[in-house]
């Protein structure tokens, strides 16, 4: 082969490379654009979003998954003559507190005056060891089978002081009530008989019983009776 015809063959071959090159990048440009398929959706980085923070006046939820308010806690008073559940805790080597079987009640200074009682309750020390009492003590009045009748002693104001019974010693209370009727309306006195008191000493739960028959206001919204504490 010729020169000439050598060049000429190179130029052809070249020029038929470079139309490949071109038609190969645009098919490569196009498959690019239309012919891949819908791109995944790119993942939210977005955390997820928090339960809304309680407003002013919402209640959280209760344990348990139940929402609303705590209930109140049953159980409150309910008008029996009881005394405190425990009793003050004495110093080392004082003496301790009066047990009811240490004493005995007694009631003096009985007095009627515009429609109302008034008498002392008399706590004396029956033992041969010194005790005290402190504060007030709890009383009823019952019927001939020991059930109450009518609304415990109300406390009266007083404070409540420790009183210290050697052997013999004593302590009083004063104890208040109406007359009978006295200014109620018979319908809300609904008065009622009763065969004595009955006596919780002060921070203890047995009682003493004190006879004493008498008449008086048993109706559920009569608290006429009082007492005060020991002194």
């Amino acid at each position: 082969m010729t020169t000439s015809s050598r060049s000429r063959s190179f130029a052809i071959l070249t020029l038929a490379a470079a139309t490949a090159c071109v038609l190969t990048a645009c098919g490569s440009s196009s498959n690019g654009s239309h012919g891949a398929g819908p791109a995944a959706p790119a993942p939210s980085s977005a955390a997820p979003s928090a339960a809304p923070a309680p407003g002013p006046g919402s209640v959280p939820p209760a344990p348990g998954g139940s929402s609303g308010t705590a209930a109140a806690p049953s159980g409150g008073p309910t008008g029996a003559a009881t005394a405190p559940a425990t009793a003050p805790t004495p110093a080392p080597g004082a003496p301790g507190a009066c047990a009811t079987g240490q004493l005995s009640v007694k009631q003096q200074n009985a007095d009627v005056a515009a429609g109302s009682y008034y008498a002392e309750l008399v706590f004396t020390n029956t033992s041969a060891t010194t005790c005290t009492l402190t504060g007030y003590p709890g009383v009823s009045y019952v019927t001939d089978n020991g059930v109450q009748s009518g609304n415990a002693a109300d406390r009266a104001p007083g404070t409540a002081a420790t009183v210290t019974l050697k052997p013999g010693g004593t302590a009083s209370a004063q104890l208040h009530d109406a007359n009978g009727v006295s200014g109620y309306d018979p319908a809300q006195c609904q008065l009622a008989s009763a065969k004595g008191l009955r006596i919780y000493p002060p921070n203890q739960r047995d009682a003493l019983f004190l006879p004493w028959p008498t008449q008086h206001c048993a109706g559920p919204t009569i608290h006429a009776l009082t007492v005060a504490p020991v002194h």
